[in-house]
């Protein structure tokens, strides 16, 4: 872990990604009560407003111990700051210089190339200021429109993980896709 540099906020423009606070548990939770919202995500809609602060409080943990470093995407335009979703780096292996990442966005911003915009700007973290040497995601067969994305920011399918992610209660095939920090 020598040699990182921890980053709380980056921008492309008007997108923004930073850290995550305790006063983005009602965003997180008004975003992810729904069913839909998380049906590819690792973790299941937040069933209320508690369970959306202890999620917090986790991410903030996990962000201290260097096991995580969780992202608000935001949108900020004409004076206004919109939350739009979020972009994670977990599961960090320091010693093999890897992690995934993971992401969503509510669906109202969907299909604006804001998701994309939000990865180059996680993988310039991960490779530029963390030091990582690879990414990867692992996203459920039949989320075409996150394997599009993926591969349009550099990530290339490596292969299919079968009865790799367990949603809605069923177990399902995962495409895993990995950038490296060329």
């Amino acid at each position: 872990m020598e040699n990182i540099e921890l980053i709380e906020e980056i921008s492309d423009g008007n997108l923004f990604l930073r850290k995550i606070t305790r006063n983005d548990a009602s965003f997180f939770y008004l975003s992810l009560k729904e069913k839909e919202m998380t049906n590819y995500l690792s973790l299941g809609p937040l069933n209320s407003f508690e369970h959306s602060k202890r999620l917090i409080k986790s991410y903030l943990r996990s962000w201290d111990k260097y096991l995580q470093f969780n992202y608000v995407i935001e949108l900020r335009e004409y004076g206004s700051i919109k939350p739009i979703g979020s972009v994670s780096l977990w599961a960090i292996n320091w010693f093999h210089s890897r992690s995934e990442i993971g992401i969503w966005i509510v669906p109202k911003y969907w299909e604006q190339g804001l998701g994309t915009k939000s990865i180059i700007l996680i993988k310039n973290i991960a490779f530029n200021h963390l030091n990582l040497n690879r990414l990867e995601a692992h996203i459920a067969v039949q989320n075409e429109r996150s394997i599009r994305m993926f591969k349009k920011c550099s990530f290339l399918e490596e292969g299919k993980l079968h009865m790799y992610l367990k949603l809605n209660g069923e177990f399902q095939d995962a495409i895993i896709l990995s950038c490296l920090n060329s």
